[in-house]
């Protein structure tokens, strides 16, 4: 009581400053941004933490670095493929204005009325053109090259550098420039950004100057040949504009609000995934699978309204087009009547004046890559130009002499985080850490224990005062050096994914074998090691994930004692560990301490005991130093915490004489540690969690389940998974039979609109043909001067070219806006029971490794995403080209069976043509090769406190650079057979023409076809045969869509073992006995490690009954097995003498109420968090507020400024562990369960913290069946039950007085407990 009323205010003002400190933050940080393309303006919304509300503000103009700097890691050889790639592009984008101009001469050869036809070799005078033809086609096979490969070599020789340039920039900043960043932003630009900066020097920027080469040669071209047609088809150039500017900008904000929503929807999916303990728990399957398809809603509403704009757009612009064909028809016919102008004027000037349009629409995309590349580049090169403020690159500084004594002392040092400098945590702290002693830290949690050790490793720079080692401040030694003399380890070490001897071995690069093995044996994991199959050679898993905790203590603690540092920091190393483990590892790290300045920071004051040293921290200063005894002889801060903590302990201390030692309770209770330790939650604990954000690991185990989706073997000698690639995929009719009547109305609808679209082009070539002719014959002169041309059958093409164009916009509007509503629809419905079928999976499913939560929301997204290679608009274009095609070749058969065959002779090289353009334009990242770099640097960036602790910067970019080798070797080989397939792809288009047009003069030489019908031919097969290239050009996407399919479909019919959704099962009356009958049970990782081996134990109605015992015993597998995460291998585990089996498996989970040691909040108010415990039935807000006060909550929530309305953060990173901890309990609460679940729920909390949250439990329990699972033993000492579980099975039972007087295991530990 004395120590509730001096602490418990200052600690819930504590709590609300910080929570209101992140607000403030929140203001500035939490921005949804929204990408506008057009327009220097946009409105984003900026979260109001006060009132909720939502401001707005003016975006500024995206920032871009300049084209010099765009190019600054450019050298001489760099120039030099750059140059040769610029002089060629230039070349090939004066190519197609050139075979314009052959094409009029050869135009104007056919039909001149000045020559006469039987005087005339037609074959010769073809077999020139032809050879014009051939030589563009070489000239565009070297143009094509040179002008791709050499662009795409500077660009990935550039990026390259890049690439290294900015992880080592990285690497280089200092641990608070990361407190205010997002490792998740930067692994993105590592691989988004740097992948765009790359397009940006691609050869993309060679077919930018094609094209701009194009537009200049195009309209000098047209008006040398005739300026009058130029200037007329230009007139309508200023509609395209205005229309295309207008239509682009509302499908940009379209296209932005559809990618918003889909990343909202990705968002929330990964929340969930990360959270799919909670949500199968609480059973929330459904209700979020829910909350999914509504975001889905909005993507597909903004999608289904993009598609109509696109088709307006296209239909636009085609009946533009075609308008102007028309127009430019009539006023030619005109020009040459009038004998203004001749056939090869009018021709020549009107294609290059559509050249030179088209290129302008060419090059802006290629533009706008290049200006997005800038704009990437702009933070990228930020990054890497910035200077750190503690840089360990620098190697200036002073390196202390051997002999130095390892004294570390504060004066008068003022601090406050980067992140957060409106909250102060240290003003006038004096520390002086004598050199040899163990000196420990104690305080409420963020009284900054953890900030003199990040200030003492450099960390952080003291913004007032010095911290100083031997009289020097820290400031001014050399900072590689600094860090070596340092160990440090954490409550929560990071091991990272590599064998266990290379874990020891980051902590110092030269240690021998010999030296490893001696660490570890000091730090007692030498015997766990080697028991293990692989020994040293064992894999660790990300972040340690294959040990339990306090394996990776004892891995942790050699790694920092193989640097042999003077100076040793221990932070909360102990406090997420049980008793057994928690005694190995305080021995291990005693037997450290020895003879190295020691700093120690814990909750549990008995592990502080024999500190030579205790300071306790107060009001961002030191309030209290001295020894143990010291400190309870002044009856203040210390004496309260120090008698609270023996308070709650309430076993007896009968003579210590006769109490087993330490040892000797480790004798009689070794056991061989399992290698995995499966925990409730697989979750870390995180620290001073308002301050800033850490990843939550999520540890991964791998099923040997074998539902539908099993795809994976696994290697268990090894640890490393061997993945095949699924042979099956789903057929077309397959597909199609999972659309809906919806669904197939529009296909139907958007097919007849392709149809359409299709036949246009054939019928282009028909009137483009005939305008020809008549052409033609206007300029011959008449028989007689007096009689009018005959204007009628060019004014009658040049109306159906204007039809033509009406046609196209009312067929591409319905084709590209039904085909839309079919793809958006379906696409839609498969995220969406994809989802919902992913929830319902066993955990077994997400503990596979290859089930990352990462994984598996880029499976979610990829695999519906790629169906639609095989639905939607991509149908609309396989029917729009099969027409062309059909059509095409009808028309041209119809007008000479020879030529047409020939020119099918001729469709496959046209058609891989088209292929190679296509993939061109749609580009190939090869993003999948840099996976390996990629993780690389995501676990180095997720980690850098670890990694800047034991200075492996160098070594993190040496690694990240090696894994960069293959891809980069890859990628410069792949520029140069891409060159030669571009060049190559416009070649064989030429080489075409000169054959077609070659054996075209023959025939007219014979008489068996006019020049009307050689045109109708060329153009209509031609045309069609381009369309094949793109349709080819889908066939890997059509390839991989059926593969998904097949993905989607096997997850959407598989039933899983444990279904939550099925209505199959018993719904008893459940009064809440629970009991294990010999329950047999290993964990699909590690089937050769049986974790229960004949368990029996009953709870009875009401009763409390708590599970002790070492790590990796099975405590929280029961707990897991109780709420029928998995099923049992042998015997059975009963409610009210039913088997769980036979129990509707929703129904049952409904009677439990889970709380975990870091329990796992969704990112709502209060009040929906608390109302997450019962989705199956509505919750009144009295409901709610009883819950919290019988968690002890309420009054803490009542005083925040939103009451139950206030968001808790990603995680409940706006609250304390305690906080949390409560608001779990409430959330658990209100589901009124007959059982509760209590998996280490106050472990990781500070003294007070755990006081509150303990009495929160000790209330929550009461009419209750309740297990228990407890590091801390005093916490259970009136539990009805208390269960010993060692080797998988029960070794002792009874109540805490029984067990104590048996003098068995828990009486040894109990014992062990109290001494420390």
């Amino acid at each position: 009581r004395e120590l509730d009323k001096a602490m418990a205010g200052s600690f819930k003002l504590s709590y609300y400053n910080e929570y209101k400190s992140y607000l403030s933050m929140s203001e500035d940080e939490d921005v949804e941004k929204c990408v506008v393309a057009n327009g220097d303006e946009a409105e984003v919304n900026i979260k109001d933490g006060k009132d909720g509300k939502k401001k707005k503000k003016k975006k500024e103009p995206a920032q871009t670095v300049s084209f010099a700097d765009y190019y600054r890691y450019a050298t001489g050889l760099d120039w030099f493929f750059i140059t040769i790639a610029v002089f060629f592009s230039m070349a090939k984008g004066f190519s197609w204005p050139a075979v314009m101009i052959i094409f009029g001469g050869m135009i104007k050869s056919l039909t001149d009325p000045n020559i006469d036809p039987l005087s005339v070799d037609m074959s010769g005078e073809m077999k020139k053109f032809a050879y014009y033809y051939v030589g563009v086609g070489a000239a565009n096979i070297l143009t094509g090259y040179f002008g791709t490969a050499f662009m795409d070599l500077a660009a990935e020789r550039m990026a390259h550098k890049i690439r290294i340039s900015y992880f080592r920039a990285i690497m280089r900043q200092e641990i608070g420039w990361f407190d205010k960043t997002s490792s998740g932003a930067l692994t993105t630009r590592l691989t988004g950004d740097i992948a765009k900066i790359k397009s940006g020097f691609s050869s993309k920027v060679g077919m930018a100057i094609q094209w701009l080469t194009a537009f200049l040669a195009g309209f000098v071209i047209a008006f040398i040949y005739e300026w009058r047609l130029s200037l007329v088809i230009m007139s309508t150039s200023p509609l395209l504009a205005i229309g295309g500017a207008a239509f682009s900008k509302v499908m940009v904000s379209f296209s932005s609000a559809q990618q918003k929503a889909y990343a909202e929807a990705g968002g929330l999916a990964e929340e969930i995934i990360g959270a799919i303990r909670t949500v199968i728990a609480f059973g929330g399957e459904k209700h979020e699978a829910s909350r999914f398809n509504e975001k889905l809603d909005d993507s597909e509403k903004a999608g289904n309204r993009n598609g109509l704009f696109s088709g307006l757009s296209m239909g636009f612009t085609m009946f533009i087009m075609f308008g102007t064909y028309g127009l430019a028809f009539w006023y030619g016919a005109k020009l040459i009547g009038d004998e203004k102008a001749t056939i090869e004027d009018v021709m020549v000037s009107f294609f290059n004046v559509l050249i030179g349009s088209f290129a302008m629409g060419h090059a802006s995309p290629h533009i706008t890559t290049m200006n997005a590349g800038r704009g990437a580049a702009y933070e990228v090169f930020k990054t890497i130009d910035r200077e750190s403020e503690i840089d360990y690159e620098k190697e200036d500084g002073k390196e202390l002499s051997p002999g130095y004594t390892a004294k570390v002392e504060f004066k008068d040092v003022d601090f406050v985080y980067p992140s957060r400098d409106d909250v102060q945590i240290m003003k006038g702290f004096n520390l002086v850490l004598e050199p040899g002693k163990t000196h420990a830290l104690v305080g409420p949690s963020g009284c900054g224990k953890s900030t003199a050790v990040a200030l003492i490793e450099r960390f952080y720079d003291a913004k007032g005062g010095q911290v100083c080692l031997d009289g020097e401040d820290v400031k001014g030694l050399n900072l590689k050096w600094l860090r070596e003399q340092i160990g440090l380890v954490g409550q929560e070490p990071v091991l990272f994914s590599t064998t266990i001897e290379e874990n020891i071995r980051f902590g110092r690069e030269d240690v021998t074998k010999e030296e490893i093995v001696a660490a570890c044996k000091k730090a007692f994991a030498h015997k766990f090691i080697s028991d293990l199959p692989d020994g040293y050679n064992t894999l660790c898993g990300e972040r340690g994930a294959k040990l339990s905790g306090g394996q990776k203590q004892r891995v942790a603690i050699a790694r920092a004692l193989v640097r042999n540092p003077k100076i040793l920091l221990l932070d909360e190393a102990t406090s997420a560990l049980d008793n057994q483990s928690e005694g190995i590892v305080q021995q291990a790290l005693e037997e450290a301490s020895k003879g190295r300045t020691t700093l120690v920071i814990a909750h549990r004051l008995s592990t502080i005991i024999n500190a030579d040293k205790i300071s306790v921290i107060g009001d961002h200063k030191i309030q209290e130093e001295g020894t143990h005894t010291e400190l309870l002889a002044k009856e203040g801060l210390y004496h309260m915490l120090v008698t609270y903590q023996q308070n709650v302990q309430d076993g007896d201390e009968d003579a210590v004489g006769d109490l087993p030692t330490y040892d000797e309770v480790m004798e009689a209770s070794s056991t061989k540690t399992p290698l995995d330790r499966q925990d409730s939650t697989g979750s870390n604990v995180s620290k001073d969690s308002i301050r800033r954000r850490r990843l939550t690991s999520q540890k991964s185990y791998v099923s040997a389940t074998s539902d539908k989706q099993d795809m994976v073997d696994v290697d268990l000698e090894d640890g490393k998974d061997k993945k095949k690639k699924p042979e099956a995929e789903a057929s077309f009719f397959e597909i199609m039979s999972y659309h809906n009547a919806y669904e197939i109305v529009a296909m139907i609808i958007g097919c007849i609109g392709a149809a359409i679209n299709g036949a246009a082009m054939p019928v282009f070539a028909v009137l483009f043909a005939n305008v020809i002719t008549d052409l033609a014959a206007l300029a011959v002169p008449p028989t007689d001067p007096n009689v009018p041309k005959d204007y009628s059958n060019t004014n009658r093409w040049a109306l159906y070219f204007a039809l033509l164009g009406v046609a196209m916009l009312v067929a591409n509007v319905v084709q590209i806006y039904f085909m839309t509503l079919l793809g958006s629809s379906f696409t839609r419905r498969l995220r969406y029971k994809s989802f919902r079928a992913l929830l319902r999976n066993n955990l077994e499913f997400f503990d596979r490794p290859e089930n990352s939560i990462g994984a598996l929301t880029t499976r979610l997204n990829d695999d519906a995403a790629a169906v639609s290679g095989a639905t939607g608009v991509r149908i609309g274009t396989f029917i729009q080209n099969a027409v062309s095609l059909g059509v095409g070749i009808g028309i041209a058969f119809s007008a000479s069976w020879k030529l047409t065959l020939l020119t099918l002779a001729c469709i496959p090289f046209v058609a891989i043509a088209g292929s190679v353009q296509m993939l061109q334009l749609t580009g190939d990242t090869k993003s999948q090769q840099y996976e390996d770099s990629g993780k690389i640097a995501a676990e180095s960036i997720e980690n850098m406190r670890t990694v800047v602790s034991l200075s492996l910067e160098k070594n993190r970019i040496a690694n990240y650079i090696l894994a960069l080798k293959k891809p980069y070797k890859s990628q410069t080989r792949h520029v140069h057979l891409f060159g030669i397939s571009m060049g190559f792809g416009e070649a064989v288009i030429m080489f075409t023409y000169a054959a077609v047009f070659t054996y075209g003069a023959h025939l007219m030489d014979k008489k068996e076809v006019d020049f009307n019908d050689v045109l109708k031919v060329f153009s209509s097969v031609i045309f069609g045969a381009m369309t094949i290239g793109q349709t080819m050009s889908m066939l890997p996407d059509y390839g991989k869509a059926k593969a998904s399919a097949f993905n989607i479909f096997s997850l959407i019919t598989s039933e899983p073992k444990i279904d939550a959704y099925s209505d199959k099962g018993q719904k008893p009356a459940v009064e809440g006995t629970v009991e294990f009958r010999n329950v047999k049970f290993n964990y699909p990782t590690r089937p050769e490690l049986a974790v229960l081996q004949g368990l029996s134990f009953k709870a009875m109605k009401g009763q409390t009954v708590a599970l002790v015992g070492q790590s990796g015993c099975g405590k929280s597998t029961s707990v897991q097995l109780t709420e029928r995460f998995y099923d049992v291998l042998g015997g059975s585990v009963n409610i009210d003498g039913v088997d769980v089996k036979s129990i509707n498996v929703a129904y049952l989970r409904q009677q439990m109420g889970l709380v975990s040691q870091e329990p796992i909040l969704f990112d709502y108010s209060i009040r929906d968090n608390i109302k997450y415990g019962a989705l199956h039935r509505e919750v009144s807000d009295d409901e709610v507020k009883e819950a919290a006060k019988s968690a002890n909550i309420h009054n803490f929530i009542t005083e925040l400024p939103e009451g139950y309305n206030t968001r808790v953060g990603e995680k409940g990173t706006q609250l304390s562990g305690g906080q949390k901890q409560r608001i779990a309990i409430a959330r658990a609460l209100v589901r009124n369960p007959k059982i509760l679940l209590l998996d280490e729920a106050t472990s990781a909390l500070d003294t007070e913290s755990e006081k509150i949250v303990q009495e929160a439990l000790d209330k929550a329990r009461e009419g209750r069946t309740c297990l228990v699972i407890a590091h801390r033993l005093s916490t259970i000492h009136n539990s009805d039950l208390i269960c010993v579980i060692q080797e998988g099975a029960v070794i002792e039972q009874g109540t805490h007085s029984e067990l104590m007087s048996m003098r068995g295991v828990y009486y040894g530990l109990n014992k062990s407990n109290s001494s420390k």
